[in-house]
């Protein structure tokens, strides 16, 4: 949104979002923006009823302001789209999320979208191209915007190889099921030197919460911070670990911004084989891919980080990350791919 707003100048950004009381408000965090929190009678996303009573309020909010360029962000929120008559001359859909976890209504509305957006975004091809076969999607040009939210200038501000604390990151959801936390429970990894950032969810959260305060050995759990503090913090580290369990599309096809974020940073990522994320480490030499999603390979990967840390592979590796932010995965890089589209309605 920032992006778009600073690309046509003189613009004024709306953005408008679900008022969730687990998710306080960042908005000074965005002082370019207006943003907009919609309260619901009901959860927006957890209760019946909670996400129709949103779009309704979005979609007269929209018809208020009558933008000149409309994102819509998820499937989610697209059914604002068809309370618009008429639309807006310029409409983005930006899928971050797939389609068919929202179930069968959102398949087939996404199959009635055609004349309806100008331009669809993806964070990963392979979301695209399930997504494109699954809604019939086409005649509408779809662009795939890596998740970077780095800036370019962030490849020239990374600690060297040697003032590293010589420790393992894991930042993220912390979950038995998702994300492998029991991996970190395992005997083994007593002597692996790692440590955890973020707050323990799913079905065995409680157990997990448990496990976390009884962690013993070389793995530490550190709690939850912000995102700026981690970003501080996740500068000294060694390496980052980036893992999902291959559930689904959507955990198979991960394309997160830790991954990214771990790069701009130079800390070279640990990494499930995730298409994507093994694609980028494979092209840039800048991390290390599991061979797969079991313990013995997300152990052998993590050992061999620890063998080549302090050597002149894990300085090239360092430098690699540099060098991908520079070349690729930078936002203003990214975003340069949309530019064509934009200016057509300059």
């Amino acid at each position: 949104m920032n992006s778009v707003v600073d690309y046509y100048g003189d613009a004024e950004g709306v953005l408008i979002e679900p008022d969730q009381p687990e998710a306080p408000p960042r908005h000074s965090s965005f002082p370019t923006l207006s943003i907009k929190r919609i309260l619901t009678t009901f959860h927006p996303h957890n209760e019946p009823g909670g996400r129709i009573e949103y779009i309704y309020r979005v979609a007269e909010e929209v018809k208020r302001i009558r933008p000149d360029i409309l994102v819509i962000f998820c499937t989610y929120s697209l059914p604002v789209l068809f309370k618009l008559h008429p639309r807006p001359p310029f409409v983005i859909y930006y899928a971050i999320e797939l389609t068919s976890p929202y179930g069968q209504f959102d398949i087939v509305m996404g199959r009635h979208i055609n004349s309806l957006v100008d331009l669809i975004i993806y964070p990963e091809e392979n979301r695209a191209v399930i997504d494109a076969q699954l809604c019939g999607f086409r005649d509408v040009p779809i662009v795939i915007l890596f998740n970077c939210a780095n800036s370019l200038e962030d490849s020239f501000n990374i600690l060297s190889p040697e003032a590293r604390n010589g420790r393992i990151l894991y930042a993220g959801t912390i979950d038995i099921i998702q994300t492998c936390f029991d991996y970190f429970l395992h005997e083994k990894m007593q002597h692996i030197a790692v440590d955890l950032f973020g707050k323990p969810s799913g079905i065995y959260k409680e157990k997990t919460q448990h496990a976390l305060s009884n962690l013993k050995g070389a793995v530490r759990y550190l709690g939850y911070v912000d995102g700026q503090q981690l970003r501080e913090l996740r500068k000294a580290y060694c390496y980052s670990i980036i893992i999902w369990r291959p559930l689904d599309d959507n955990h198979f096809y991960a394309c997160p911004n830790k991954f990214f974020e771990a790069i701009a940073d130079g800390v070279p990522p640990i990494t499930a084989p995730h298409p994507q994320c093994k694609m980028l480490v494979n092209r840039y030499k800048c991390g290390i891919v599991m061979r797969d999603w079991s313990f013995d390979a997300f152990y052998e990967a993590l050992q061999q980080g620890v063998k080549i840390y302090g050597t002149t592979h894990y300085a090239e590796m360092v430098e690699n990350c540099r060098k991908a932010v520079i070349q690729e995965l930078n936002w203003e890089k990214q975003f340069e791919k949309i530019n064509p589209y934009l200016k057509e309605v300059r």
